[in-house]
């Protein structure tokens, strides 16, 4: 019989910030750099980056 093996990653920020352990629910990547990231921080970055950067251009055809 065949084993399923799941592997949950722990948010990057929460690792380093508070050295708690929190789910990851999503990738971000910035050139060759990738951060796992549980929601609260998924949100705040991206908050942060469209504040910095401006909204995607993939988004405004939507």
């Amino acid at each position: 019989m065949a084993q399923r093996v799941e592997t949950m990653l722990d948010c990057d920020a929460c690792l380093k910030k508070e050295g708690t352990e929190v789910d990851a629910v999503m990738k971000m990547t910035i050139g060759p750099d990738e951060y796992d990231l549980c929601e609260m921080h998924g949100k705040k970055f991206r908050a942060l980056l469209a504040e910095a950067l401006g909204t995607p251009a993939h988004t405004l055809a939507a």
